[in-house]
């Protein structure tokens, strides 16, 4: 398994320095603005703003993967792990912007819309792409399934655990996780049960909070331990290609552990490559594709780049021992936090932080899984999913934390082996529309938004004009030739 592990990280590593090649590393020259986007707000009626489409999708991917799976990969990888998270991340944001690109390309026209990986398979790549498209949907729903409802719950229940044990709660370590996990289940029914405009609703608000009130506490902690910060920097950077022995053993295999488990838990937290954030992405109602995708950006860098880098920092300055080679998780965290807030302050922040993160993305990941499902089975196989997804939420909290993480990055692979083929074979569309973006950011009154999707609509003035003189989206011209 960690064989594939590694080969899975070097092919997402791959796939993602070809699509910032590709789309000449529109990621970083659009990063100022990717950053400030977010904060341009605007209120839709009856639809799902592009705000809310992206929150939901920063929900679904700020998890328990930013406390526990991050104290995990230190503790597997060294402190070198951090920095091939680093790397994932930002090689992530052209991979993520690409995803959004094609999803709002392919997207069809009901309200809200309907789009991601399976449509744009199906709809982009003819025969070969429905079969793929299939498999997908096979890995998507495995993943929301096993992965998310088995790791997400296995975590919140690891949390409430500490939690009981930290104010002396006398309960049977079983019957406790069970009964956390059947409260996370009922949670989780009240909101997925609305569907998409619900779940969009909740993260808008849910997640903006969970996220500022995490990194104020964060920032605490590292102002407390200011002095250790540019000494655990360092030791990211060293780490990532001379890993401690502690930690890996040998250099080869020590750089290699680091690595592997870095790009792992960076891939499992931000979701670039696996193409799941994009089925959210696609129900803004958003006209320009470059403008949504630009909000996939800004999702990876606020998930990885900040969030993910707070708490390896906040573990590397507090001085804890941390027990190389085991999959510590939550209580890695939990001991960081309480050397500078207390045991028990600590473990009702901790507990309170990875329920909220843990349950913003089963909310997400019901509503990825749920579209697998209706793409194979169609749309009456939502409500059995749903009922499927919060039965096993309970399962979840009493499985093996090694093996939910294992699961959980097993199936995410999976997801990305057909998608990473599809964003290679149709990056050339993302590549022109990143290209007519440029082309007329300079010029507000001149730009278009998107001159004809794959349905034939038509976005603006300017766009319906264009489109009506050069049908492009059918006839193959190329659109910088306009």
């Amino acid at each position: 398994m960690d064989h594939f592990g590694s080969l899975m990280a070097f092919l997402t590593l791959g796939v993602g320095s070809f699509l910032t090649l590709r789309l000449g590393f529109f990621q970083f020259t659009h990063l100022g603005r990717a950053l400030r986007l977010p904060f341009k707000r605007r209120s839709t009626k009856g639809g799902v703003s592009p705000f809310r489409a992206m929150a939901t999708a920063l929900g679904s991917s700020v998890g328990t993967a930013n406390i526990a799976g991050v104290a995990g990969a230190i503790s597997l990888g060294g402190a070198g792990a951090v920095f091939w998270m680093w790397a994932a991340g930002l090689l992530g944001m052209a991979t993520k912007l690409t995803e959004i690109v094609l999803a709002m390309l392919y997207r069809d026209s009901s309200s809200p819309p309907v789009g991601g990986p399976a449509r744009y398979m199906e709809r982009g790549l003819g025969p070969f792409g429905r079969r793929l498209a299939a498999v997908y949907s096979v890995f998507g729903m495995s993943a929301a399934l096993i992965g998310t409802a088995l790791v997400q719950s296995n975590t919140i229940a690891e949390a409430g655990a500490g939690l009981a044990a930290a104010l002396g709660v006398p309960v049977g370590q079983r019957a406790l996780l069970i009964t956390i996990g059947a409260f996370a289940s009922v949670l989780t029914g009240a909101v997925i049960l609305g569907g998409v405009k619900r779940i969009g609703a909740f993260s808008e608000r849910a997640v903006p909070a969970m996220a500022l009130v995490y990194a104020a506490a964060c920032a605490a902690v590292l102002l407390v331990n200011h002095a250790r910060v540019p000494e655990a920097i360092a030791e990211i950077v060293r780490g990532a290609f001379r890993p401690d022995s502690a930690a890996g053993g040998a250099f080869g295999l020590g750089m290699r552990e680091a690595l592997r488990v870095g790009v792992a838990r960076g891939v499992y937290s931000n979701e670039a490559g696996v193409g799941s954030g994009a089925m959210a992405h696609a129900s803004s109602d958003e006209k320009d594709p470059v403008r949504q995708g630009l909000m996939g950006v800004f999702e990876v860098f606020a998930d990885t780049i900040v969030i993910c880098t707070l708490t390896a920092l906040v573990i590397l300055t507090s001085g804890v021992p941390i027990p190389f080679g085991s999959a510590a998780g939550a209580e890695l965290a939990r001991a960081a936090f309480a050397s500078v807030y207390g045991e028990k302050t600590a473990s009702l922040f901790l507990c309170a932080s990875v329920l909220l993160f843990a349950f913003t993305s089963l909310v997400g990941w019901s509503f990825y899984g749920e579209r697998c499902a209706c793409a194979l089975f169609g749309n009456r196989a939502a409500l059995p999913f749903r009922a499927a997804f919060l039965l096993l939420i309970p399962a979840g909290a009493a499985a093996g934390t090694a093996f939910a993480w294992k699961l959980g990055e097993v199936f995410n692979y999976l997801m990305a082996l057909p998608n990473l083929l599809a964003l290679l074979l149709l990056s050339g569309e993302a590549r022109r529309e990143t290209a007519r973006y440029k082309m007329f950011e300079k010029s507000p009154r001149r730009r278009y938004n998107s001159v004809k999707d794959h349905n034939g609509a038509v976005y603006g003035k300017q766009g319906q004009r264009r489109a009506e003189r050069h049908p492009i989206r059918h006839s193959g011209e190329d659109p910088l030739a306009l």
